[in-house]
């Protein structure tokens, strides 16, 4: 059913569908659907129905549609509402598990971030990674720091920064947590060991990313040691322009990452 510009409106109809058995996947650009229904989604979660909300254009780039167009507060706008689960996938591969996920395993409502830009990663997952709860997947190896990152755009720079910070000889350990608003605490646990830092990359704001739900999960954790923590993201109004520059100017490319963890670890 195309719907246009008439978010609330779009959102409203898959909530009646949802209460008549079906399962409704509602679509629209993440600055959009995050902000305009709002209401509507979550009047829709007090019904108990289970939609899936697939948001596009998620994240500070593109760069050039301007501000109006780049979504940086979604996650915030949405993590909130009861019973939603927010998946940010990193791959092609990825993105299959994800909406597996949502339509077969989840039984309420999910918020898919995608982006749909043509993005050459520099990493693979794993073979036989399977999409976990609340868990991720190592892509890099370093006993220095573990960065927790999500999606294309950030995965990608964190783990050509990783290779930079190679020949410093400071090993980062970048991991792929596609859940934005649930972690698992035994995993993460585990996933932080003995690292002397940890480093949140969020493709949005600072406030209501997944890094403050990192964090958190993260001070509530018996550990014989808390590490130092630190988020990255994007601090301000963002700026437009290119990709790449957009990038290097929130310093958020490979570059700014490597240069804020070497900083941080005070090397």
């Amino acid at each position: 059913f195309q719907c246009g510009i008439a978010e609330q409106d779009m959102v409203s109809q898959a909530g009646g569908m949802a209460l008549n058995g079906l399962i409704p996947v509602v679509h629209s650009f993440a600055c959009f659907l995050s902000a305009r229904p709002n209401e509507q989604i979550y009047t829709n979660a007090t019904e108990g129905t289970k939609i899936i909300y697939m948001s596009g254009l998620a994240g500070l780039i593109p760069g050039g549609t301007g501000h109006s167009h780049q979504s940086v507060r979604d996650i915030s706008a949405v993590a909130a509402v009861p019973g939603m689960l927010l998946i940010q996938p990193s791959t092609d591969v990825e993105v299959e598990m994800a909406v597996d996920f949502c339509v077969n395993q989840h039984d309420q409502s999910s918020y898919l971030r995608l982006t749909p830009l043509p993005i050459e990663t520099p990493y693979q997952l794993p073979d036989g990674y399977q999409l976990e709860l609340g868990k991720g997947v190592a892509l890099t190896d370093g006993d220095d720091a573990v960065m927790f990152a999500y999606g294309p755009v950030m995965l990608s720079q964190a783990v050509q920064a990783s290779i930079n910070l190679k020949n410093q000889e400071i090993g980062l350990k970048v991991v792929n947590l596609p859940w934005l608003n649930t972690i698992d605490a035994d995993w993460l646990a585990e996933t932080v060991g003995s690292h002397d830092a940890v480093f949140t990359l969020d493709d949005h704001y600072l406030t209501g990313g997944q890094g403050d739900m990192v964090l958190s999960q993260l001070s509530q954790l018996a550990l014989e040691s808390h590490p130092k923590a630190r988020k990255l993201g994007v601090d301000r109004i963002p700026e437009c322009g290119s990709n790449n520059d957009v990038l290097h100017a929130h310093g958020l490319d490979a570059e700014g990452i490597a240069a804020t963890v070497t900083s941080a670890l005070g090397k």
